[in-house]
């Protein structure tokens, strides 16, 4: 496989011989600005999804977008920007660029989330009533981080010398920036403040039982029509309280452990993610992607619980979605992947978490030489299982039926290494925290043959286990 950016120099790398606690080492980060983790739950030798998890802090710089304006925000300086949100993502990847470490997925990079919202080039459509509070795009670029192999039982220091231009000052900061990692190694972690238990409200959903009811009819016209053959239709809910952030996330990913989890705290709100799904993968050439669709709640008892996943894996309503949205993950990713070279590699395969089953396809690709990182995740963002087939018609039925911008929510969230590779999950099963309040969305495939009373539990089942975590004592 040919080496991405040749002339450009590499990140500096030393490995620690034990594998350290992400969470220990985030509890060494978190009075820095903008500590990030992006946690990996292992499931066990093989599973690659689980691998690596990745710590970091003080960026060198910050690129935010709403709607078309951005701010690229460096210690010294800011520059507003205009245009489309992910070709500034290029522009400002693009002096960052530097030589891949073998093995090693992650040689300094930006961390962060692109929002659902996204994925309209044409702005805010007639139908929409409330837009997110947050920005549709936040990403924090690294100079250094830690990043924990799991699976060898090791744990790598990176260190990219970056914003510095000359290689003799990119030297000497690597150096620097080295010893200074190490020295966090040997602090002591700042212990979480677990003392305060939560007070919260109870519940308010956004949208009523009816009127999702009523979504889900209104949506099935449009099945029926056959403007669409699947479309993914979520709603909002609040709780007020006050929570401390690290000590529930830590709680969250305790008790639903995922492949893609992630801490964000940001200065006004805080990401609180277990994903268990990616959208994409970029090593090398290498294109994946692993869609989930078809749901079934864990049972109790071992034989209903087995019961529960033998009737996932032959259902075939949840086949048909799952089966759906592999066609339009094969679509997006001949886009931009070598003709004849895109596969399936897993098919509806179950996987089971804490509190449910998924039926998960893996499909992956090799990406053309004509195109980056950039264009992989613009052809399939967003997911195809967040929208539905076909996409573009179903993202405006979504926002019909919605009415209010899904912010955080069904977008992505994930890192863009400097060395060109990328892994981003989809925001699901997440929490995004304010002072005063929580708020967590959950949704689920519509189609024709839907049953929309079933089709609602099936989003309680998904809320459930969130909400007993913010009101658990």
């Amino acid at each position: 496989m040919p080496v991405r950016f040749p002339d450009a120099p590499s990140a500096a790398i030393r490995t620690v011989a034990r594998e350290i606690d992400p969470l220990a080492l985030l509890g060494r980060l978190i009075h820095e600005p903008y500590p990030a983790l992006l946690l990996s739950g292992r499931k066990g030798k093989g599973e690659d999804a689980g691998r690596f998890s990745l710590v970091a802090s003080d960026p060198f710089q910050l690129l935010r977008f709403r709607g078309s304006r951005g701010i690229l925000k460096a210690k010294r300086h800011e520059a507003p920007l205009t245009g489309d949100p992910f070709e500034a993502i290029r522009r400002s990847l693009e002096p960052c660029r530097l030589r891949g470490i073998p093995g090693i997925p992650f040689s300094g990079g930006a961390i962060g989330y692109l929002s659902y919202s996204l994925g309209r080039t044409d702005g805010p459509g007639p139908f929409r009533r409330e837009l997110s509070p947050w920005p549709d795009l936040q990403l924090a670029f690294y100079d250094r981080a830690f990043l924990v192999d799991h699976e060898h039982g090791c744990t790598h220091l990176v260190a990219t010398g970056l914003p510095e231009r000359s290689e003799d000052r990119r030297r000497e900061k690597r150096a620097l920036d080295l010893i200074r990692l190490q020295e966090i190694l040997a602090s002591q972690p700042d212990r979480e403040d677990s003392s305060r238990e939560p007070e919260c409200s109870e519940p308010f959903f956004h949208t009523t039982r009816p009127e999702y009811l009523r979504a889900i009819r209104r949506a099935q016209d449009h099945l029926d029509a056959g403007e669409i053959y699947q479309v993914n239709l979520s709603h909002r809910i609040s709780v007020k309280g006050e929570w401390s952030s690290r000590a529930l996330f830590r709680q969250l990913t305790e008790r639903h452990p995922a492949c893609f989890s992630a801490y964000l705290p940001f200065r006004d709100h805080a990401v609180l993610c277990a994903s268990p799904e990616r959208l994409v993968r970029l090593r090398g050439e290498r294109a994946e992607t692993r869609p989930i669709k078809g749901t079934r709640a864990r049972r109790e008892d071992p034989l209903e619980d087995r019961r529960a996943a033998e009737e996932l894996q032959s259902g075939a309503k949840e086949r048909s979605e799952n089966l759906m949205i592999v066609d339009l993950a094969r679509n997006d990713l001949g886009r931009v992947c070598v003709p004849g070279s895109v596969s399936v590699d897993r098919l509806c395969r179950v996987e089971t978490l804490p509190t449910v089953h998924h039926l998960v396809s893996t499909v992956s690709g090799r990406l053309r030489p004509d195109c980056d990182g950039i264009d992989l995740v613009q052809a399939l963002f967003p997911g195809g299982s967040m929208t539905g087939a076909p996409k573009i018609r179903a993202m405006e039925i979504i926002e019909e039926l919605e009415g209010a911008d899904r912010g955080i929510y069904s977008g992505s969230l994930g890192y863009f290494s400097f060395d060109g590779d990328l892994d981003l999950n989809i925001v699901i099963r997440s929490l995004v925290l304010t002072p005063g309040s929580a708020q967590l969305q959950v949704g689920g495939a519509i189609l024709s043959e839907s049953d929309p009373d079933q089709e609602y539990q099936e989003t309680l089942d998904k809320a459930r286990p969130i909400l007993d975590l913010l009101r658990a004592r």
